[in-house]
């Protein structure tokens, strides 16, 4: 695998709060202007609630390694990790991942502010998966409280319903349901057949 090295050359404007430029926006889809950094000038973001257990993590591994990189991450032009955390792990953590692309990855520079961030990392996260619901409730906390956004707008971002984002919403979303003293309805058995 060979690749050209289009990203810290290239790279104009500001910098970062570790001092690192920022990532150039181009015009247009990102998918039209994937660069390659040093995965080590990338940040991950503090609320992605998605959790990938050992044995998937080794399929993604596999995955890179058979297939090579099939998406790249998403960053701000901050270099902050908006999509693809486990890719860039594994580019950082598994030495034959690492020796393979020199420790660079790929990346799509997106110009979007932490709100619009962390919406995107539920959308893009619950689309293929399953998430945790502390996490999540934390974020959909922050979005309200600290970014002024309405449920209405999150429930359409995440593709969740009002009801989800309200019990989210709420401090201890398991207390909130009162889950320990939740009546449970009863099993459903189907009948026997009678001939």
């Amino acid at each position: 695998m060979t690749f050209q090295d289009t990203g810290v050359d290239h790279l104009t404007g500001g910098t970062n709060d570790a001092g690192l430029p920022l990532l150039p926006v181009t015009e247009g889809d990102p998918i039209d202007h994937i660069r390659w950094v040093p995965a080590d000038t990338l940040d991950a973001n503090t609320w992605n609630p998605n959790r990938v257990h050992l044995a998937e993590l080794r399929l993604l591994e596999r995955s890179l390694l058979s297939t090579g990189w099939l998406q790249p991450l998403l960053v701000n032009p901050e270099r902050l990790i908006i999509d693809g955390f486990h890719r860039w792990r594994l580019s950082q953590d598994s030495a034959p991942v690492r020796s393979r692309w020199k420790g660079r990855v790929p990346v799509a520079v997106l110009d979007v502010d932490r709100p619009t961030a962390m919406l995107m990392t539920i959308r893009i996260n619950r689309a293929k998966g399953t998430h945790v619901a502390v996490e999540m409730s934390a974020i959909v906390r922050e979005l309200i409280e600290e970014h002024g956004i309405d449920r209405a707008t999150i429930a359409k971002e995440i593709g969740g319903t009002k009801d989800e984002v309200d019990l989210l919403a709420q401090e201890g979303v398991f207390a909130a349901k009162n889950i320990k003293n939740h009546a449970y309805s009863n099993a459903w058995y189907p009948k026997a057949e009678t001939s």
